[in-house]
């Protein structure tokens, strides 16, 4: 209520956790919807747009489609200004079942044919029982390919995974 006037209450829904997105070298992440970009420094950065443009300069970013250019971001005649990347986050690793190994932030630990851990690039995949391969969250892993109803999508190979290191 607010003086004479009423509105229906709105019912919440549960907010979705984060998944970051951990950048080529393994070791840093950006937060969802964020692109990873190299900074000046060789380091990664957090452009905080999705699939977006790294400016060769090693500071600033474009959105998708456009170009880095003297100062903006341009699309035939269309300009916009440049985001500015900010540090990324050191990987917060998965430690697996096993207490022994260990995923980067963002990967699924799935066991290996050998018995032992590998790393699934996916945030809560689904881990196939040929212990080569897994598939993104809600699919199914068949015939080589991973399936939910009608739409099926490639397999991703598992990388091992690096043993837990001991911080004394």
């Amino acid at each position: 209520t607010r003086g004479n006037s009423y509105t229906e209450m709105m019912v919440k829904i549960a907010a979705k956790p984060v998944e970051n997105v951990v950048c080529p070298d393994g070791q840093s992440q950006c937060p969802s919807g964020n692109t990873c970009c190299k900074l000046a420094s060789g380091g990664y950065g957090c452009c905080p747009l999705p699939k977006a443009v790294c400016c060769s300069d090693g500071v600033h970013c474009c959105p998708n489609g456009y170009t880095c250019a003297s100062g903006h971001c341009t699309r035939g005649n269309s300009y916009t200004e440049m985001m500015v990347k900010i540090a990324a986050k050191p990987v917060e690793n998965v430690v697996c079942p096993d207490g022994r190994s260990q995923c980067p932030s963002g990967n699924t630990c799935c066991k290996l044919a050998s018995g032992g851990y590998g790393c699934c690039p996916l945030p809560h995949a689904v881990c196939c029982s040929d212990g080569v391969h897994c598939c993104p969250n809600g699919y199914t892993c068949a015939s080589g390919h991973c399936t939910r109803g009608n739409s099926y999508t490639e397999m991703m190979v598992k990388i091992a995974a690096k043993p837990v290191e001991n911080v004394v």
